[in-house]
């Protein structure tokens, strides 16, 4: 016998559960067997198609991540000296000599 599985929350379930005990259960035993397996599948397709979806949006995520690191800056590239602007916005500008210190 095909038996689903239901989503208990907080509160024990609404004012009819309150009333007639299980009549969900009640209800899925009456159902023709027939529309029982049908809504089971429904409902595992539906899972199925989710984890899918996943699976593909998973795969553009992480081949965009490996390509994501070529765009980080190259050391080869790098000045290492900072212009006066730069320092000015940092607030590390250092008035004076070099000989002087910071």
């Amino acid at each position: 016998m095909l038996n689903r599985s239901r989503l208990l929350r907080a509160g024990g379930g609404g004012m009819l559960d309150k009333m007639v005990p299980g009549y969900k259960d009640k209800i899925w035993a009456r159902l023709p067997q027939g529309l029982k397996e049908q809504q089971v599948r429904s409902a595992n397709s539906a899972f199925e198609n989710h984890i899918k979806q996943h699976k593909t949006w998973q795969g553009y995520l992480l081949a965009f991540k490996d390509m994501e690191k070529n765009f980080a800056p190259s050391a080869k590239f790098r000045k290492p000296a900072v212009d006066w602007r730069r320092q000015m916005e940092r607030g590390t500008m250092h008035y004076g000599r070099w000989y002087e210190g910071p």
